[in-house]
């Protein structure tokens, strides 16, 4: 099922990209919080960023997934993460 997924870090930026599932959707965010790291002077703060993530990775494994399952839309926002997954329609 593919999904349109759009991310907020804070401090960072924001970002959208075509994603194929769920499972993808998460590396996404993750993969995006540790290329971030080199944006934060103090360690703790992309720390708390990232602990943040990979809090809203395991909703998004588990919520998220029977959400777009359902084909509804799916949202999070957890001390500065911020993700939104939508069901793409199909091309034809």
């Amino acid at each position: 099922m593919a999904l349109w997924m759009t991310w907020e870090l804070e401090g960072v930026g924001a970002a959208s990209q075509a994603v194929e599932n769920v499972d993808e959707a998460a590396r996404w965010l993750v993969g995006s919080v540790e290329r971030s790291r080199r944006a934060f002077e103090a360690e703790w703060r992309w720390r708390r960023l990232m602990d943040a993530a990979l809090r809203v990775r395991a909703q998004m494994l588990e919520e998220g997934r029977e959400s777009v399952a359902g084909g509804a839309s799916w949202s999070s926002t957890d001390e500065g993460v911020e993700v939104l997954l939508a069901v793409r329609e199909e091309q034809r």
